[in-house]
Order: structure tokens, then C-alpha cells, then sequence
């Protein structure tokens, strides 16, 4: 048997399990055309601006702490990219299917700050005390000082 792809095996193997890998956000570089950051993967490696791919339309600059999807192009670790950030310290819970939430660091306080699109087309924006509820029959608005409410609902 020949024993010379051995070797070769040995480092594809290597790069494979290099590719996709688990890291802790340690700093955000904000000013930049591609978001960059600097992850702890790998046993306390430190992997220095990592573009960080955002969907279009979409843009946030999570928290030191915050989990991140590192992946390395090819197994090479002198490059990475980061392809998703979460935080589970303020991520909100409680959704029905299908809904979908915007949300900062600061929803995690009662009362809330976000926008949710729930389910039976309502859209409901949290800033506060204050609270929009937009739905097809019409809207309402209640704030510390009362609830106006403008069409059918």
C-alpha cells in the first residue's frame, strides 16, 4: 500500500475541522464598509477583524461576550468570517411561530423597546410605557396617559 497520501489526508482532515467553529466576540470595529471584529475561537486563539457578514438592510454592533459562527474559507484560520452573532443574554423569548422581533440590549427591562410582527398581520412597537399597535382594522396608541385608538379596532 502506498503511503504517500497519508500526509495529504493528515491536512485536508486538519483544515476540514478549521472551517466552522464556535467564538466569543471580544471587540467590534464599527467604522469600517464591512463591519470587522476580533472573536476568541479555538482554545483562547484570537482571531483579529473578521468581517462580520450582515444581512442587507440589517445592522447591529453586538456586545463584547456575544456568540458568534466562525468560518474559515478553505480551513485557512488567518482569515476568518463571521457569518451570524447572537447574544442569549438579551435575546427575547416567547414568540408564536412565524413572528418575528427587532430588538436591543434594552428589552431585556420591562418596560419594553422593540418592534414585533405578530401573528394576524399586527405589527406592535414597544418604546417604553408607550405602545403602537398597528392592525388591518386600524391602530391604537396607549401611552402613560391614556389609549387613542383610530379606525375599527
Amino acid at each position: 500500500m502506498n503511503r504517500a497520501p497519508r500526509p495529504l489526508l493528515r491536512e485536508l482532515f486538519r483544515r476540514v475541522r478549521l472551517m466552522v467553529g464556535r467564538a466569543v466576540l471580544t471587540a467590534v470595529d464599527d467604522a469600517r464598509q464591512m463591519q470587522s471584529v476580533q472573536v476568541e475561537g479555538l482554545r483562547g486563539e484570537i482571531l483579529d477583524r473578521a468581517e462580520r457578514f450582515q444581512q442587507y438592510g440589517f445592522s447591529s454592533h453586538p456586545h463584547p461576550g456575544a456568540e458568534a459562527l466562525l468560518l474559515a474559507v478553505g480551513g485557512i484560520r488567518q482569515h476568518p468570517i463571521v457569518a451570524a452573532i447572537d447574544d442569549r443574554r438579551y435575546r427575547p423569548t416567547g414568540l408564536e411561530e412565524g413572528e418575528v422581533c427587532l430588538y436591543t440590549d434594552e428589552d431585556k427591562t420591562d418596560p419594553f423597546h422593540r418592534i414585533v410582527f405578530k401573528r394576524g398581520r399586527v405589527i406592535e412597537l414597544s418604546c417604553g410605557d408607550t405602545v403602537l399597535k398597528l392592525e388591518p382594522a386600524g391602530m391604537t396608541l396607549t401611552t402613560p396617559s391614556g389609549t387613542q385608538t383610530w379606525g375599527t379596532a
